[in-house]
């Protein structure tokens, strides 16, 4: 770590840009004002990016920072007091569109996006705006959509002044200053005003406007807008750059990318970006994607280390052996913010579904691992199918089944039709959104206002119009739509999976005690878990369902009903399209594994009610009676082809496991290894849990340590007491 770094570091984790924020002022809005909707909706970001207070710290190469944030009063644990979401900004909702809606959905943002930033550094600000520009004069546009293009117009310029006062702020710090810092600050200046229109020529030139793009994301939609594959973005501008200085620009990044860490604002105690990048692979054309940028991300990495962003490489045949060799140093020493896909299968998979091969190789991801084609698709999310609820649903509907298969059998169909209303569900919601596309708001609503609004808009609506994003989106300014109205290329998205471990288990546990062992009945099992195992002579009935084969264990007894079922919903999930004509792609995904567990009754497994949940398909906390390697024998199990979205098991590793030279070689084994089984993923956790122990009682000699919670990471000690149980509970074999 130089000098510089570890100054910027230490500034970033102290907050020091915590000198200029300051709440968004209450009185501005944009809703009276005569432009429609998405144009209001524009002003008011441009109105931000227009008075929003800058920062340019000490030593800071890369610049620009949100300021503006919503007060929270109710935080008093000594960090700021500031919610990072600001829901809708500037307000820009009138009463007219109250009474036409029917409601207020301004506040609707999915956000989960991951744009394509190549399409802002190749054609540079200047070049989004002549598009939008001369897009805007086909006389065949509608209304609707010259008033789109308008919007991206609007929120363009915003940026370019953004880009444009932080260039003349640096210069006139830069007049002040003498030597080193006047040297730094003109550079800054010079870069700024050079990339508030043109496209860059250099790497810090396309480092910088990187930030900027990015930055434009969180002040329009907040929170939770992805990087991409940033390698590959960046790789273009390296040249001959210095390979110190290219390092240098990537850790000052890295550290912008977290320089909202002092805030707390989420149940995590701690800010809400938890946001992805995207290294390794394969380019379009199917050759190796590493490259020098790659690995110099990876030294960054190291030198940085801090939980967010999360980090997932993209493992592939093609790619050279240093780029796992290095990666495996970082898991191993404590980097649990990396983690790894089976690149060659994810790409099949994909394209066996039906995406072109050429698009499948350019995955990026989303938050919480979700897999999507950066600016170019939204797969998330469908439907979020609970494996577990749907279970305890049919037991307690029907607890008079004279054989496994017969439950078995019911249980799939069960599944079968709520994956059926939920694609038919979905379908709805996004015909009704279709249909907006291609209508007046006043047109629209005669032919609905009858029928009611969709109940469910899953996550989008006309009245939040993204029109910043939409620029970074491939079709938006070319369809003259917004992407809310999925005018991006492709058209898939993704129904996931959740719950599953608990449901596997349960399965396997009604199997053995009930039916092969017939140590009680069905009946006993669904009213000790509707019991939560407190009644008569329950705990015994306890013990025997948790010591029951479990999933994870490289036990066929289990893993033969578990690749059972979820082969087969995954099949099932296969057979839909969506009203758009894409594919609905099949995962199996389950975070939050906290506040999951508190809204899950007691399961047939033998757990108690609202306790943890398992992550996705990792084994539950304490049933892992055979390690790591059998965990990941029994993922492996799975069908590949069947999977084409979101995956992860994430293994729990005790980092004496990895101690000494070999550490490196042992771990690639193991992963290597997984992956030529038909693996897909794996989030690994490399800790001490007695240093997690320790670290509960004097945190202070502990803050640089790293857990991963689901699909994101975070600083144990930042935890609140529940999570940091629930991660030493994962250590308990």
């Amino acid at each position: 770590m130089t000098a510089k770094t570890k100054f910027l570091r230490e500034q970033t984790l102290s907050g020091a840009n915590k000198s200029m924020r300051t709440p968004l002022p209450t009185d501005w809005s944009t809703a009276d004002l005569p432009y429609s909707l998405p144009e209001r909706k524009a002003l008011g970001l441009k109105m931000i990016m227009e008075k929003m207070p800058l920062f340019i710290g000490e030593e800071e190469l890369i610049v620009g920072t949100r300021t503006f944030f919503k007060p929270n009063p109710g935080n008093e644990d000594g960090h700021d007091r500031f919610e990072y979401n600001l829901y809708s900004g500037v307000p820009y909702i009138n009463q007219k569109d109250i009474q036409l809606f029917g409601c207020d959905q301004s506040w609707v943002n999915k956000t989960h996006y991951t744009p394509d930033f190549s399409i802002l550094l190749e054609k540079g600000v200047g070049g989004i705006l002549a598009s939008a520009e001369e897009r805007k004069k086909d006389p065949a546009l509608t209304q609707c959509q010259r008033e789109f293009l308008s919007s991206v117009i609007i929120a363009y310029t915003g940026l370019q002044t953004l880009i444009l006062r932080y260039g003349d702020y640096a210069a006139e710090l830069a007049r002040k200053a003498e030597g080193e810092e006047k040297a730094r600050l003109s550079e800054i200046a010079s870069v700024c005003r050079k990339i508030s229109a043109q496209p860059p020529e250099t790497f810090r030139e396309s480092v910088q406007l990187l930030w900027f793009g990015h930055l434009g994301t969180i002040l329009e939609s907040f929170e939770f807008i992805n990087y991409g594959r940033l390698d590959v973005i960046l790789g273009k501008y390296l040249g001959d750059t210095p390979r110190e200085e290219a390092r240098q620009l990537l850790e000052c990044l890295l550290l912008k990318m977290y320089d909202q860490a002092d805030l707390n604002t989420t149940y995590l105690n701690k800010y809400a970006a938890q946001l992805v990048v995207t290294l390794g692979g394969v380019l379009e054309n199917g050759e190796n994607a590493v490259n020098e940028v790659s690995m110099l991300f990876l030294d960054a990495i190291d030198s940085v280390r801090l939980p967010e962003p999360e980090f997932n490489l993209r493992i592939n045949s093609k790619n050279p052996p240093e780029f796992l060799e290095r990666a495996a140093k970082l898991s191993i020493s404590g980097c649990n913010f990396v983690s790894y896909y089976n690149d060659d299968l994810f790409v099949e998979s994909m394209s066996k579904a039906g995406l072109p091969v050429e698009i499948a190789r350019q995955y990026g991801f989303d938050l919480c691992q979700d897999i999507n084609i950066p600016g170019k698709s939204d797969f998330y999310v469908a439907a979020d199918i609970s494996l577990s609820h749907i279970l305890l649903d049919l037991l307690n509907q029907n607890m008079h089944f004279s054989t496994f298969d017969q439950l078995f059998q019911a249980y799939k169909e069960k599944i079968a039709a709520n994956i059926r209303e939920s694609a038919e569900k979905f379908n709805q919601a996004q015909e009704h959104l279709m249909k907006f596309r291609e209508e007046r708001f006043d047109e629209y609503f005669a032919d609905i206002r009858e029928k009611g609004l969709p109940a469910d808009w899953y996550g989008r609506s006309p009245m939040c119009p993204l029109p910043y994003l939409s620029g970074l989106f491939h079709g938006t300014v070319e369809n003259a739509a917004d992407m809310v109205y999925e005018s991006y290329p492709i058209k898939e998205k993704g129904i996931m999976l959740g719950t599953s471990t608990e449901a596997l288990n349960s399965l396997a546990a009604i199997k053995k005690v009930v039916y092969d062992d017939k140590r009680c009945t069905l009946e006993d099992v669904v009213k000790a878990c509707q019991e939560n195992y407190q009644g008569e002579g329950q705990e015994i009935l306890r013990n025997l369902l948790w010591n029951a084969p479990k999933w994870g264990n490289d036990d066929d007894y289990a893993d033969s009903i578990a690749v059972d079922l979820l082969e087969y919903n995954l099949t099932e999930i296969s057979k839909y399209k969506t009203f758009s004509g894409g594919q609905m792609l099949a995962g199996i995904h389950q975070p939050h594994p906290v506040p999951t567990g508190e809204r899950l009754a007691a399961t047939p497994e033998g757990r108690f009610a609202h306790t943890p949940a398992a992550v996705t398909l990792t084994p539950e906390s304490g049933t892992m009676k055979n390690g790591p390697t059998a965990a990941l024998k029994s993922a492996s199990k799975l069908n590949p082809e069947l999977i084409q979205w979101n995956f992860c098991v994430m293994v729990n590793y005790f980092a004496s496991v990895f101690k000494g030279n070999d550490g490196v070689k042992v771990f690639q084994d193991l992963l290597t290894g997984y992956f030529k089984r038909g693996g897909l993923q794996h989030q690994p956790n490399i800790l001490d849990v007695n240093e997690l122990k320790l670290a509960q009682i004097e945190p202070e000699k502990y803050k640089d340590l790293i857990v991963r919670l689901w699909g994101v990471s975070a600083h144990f000690v930042d935890l609140p007491r529940e999570l940091q149980d629930e991660m030493i509970a994962r250590f308990s074999y």
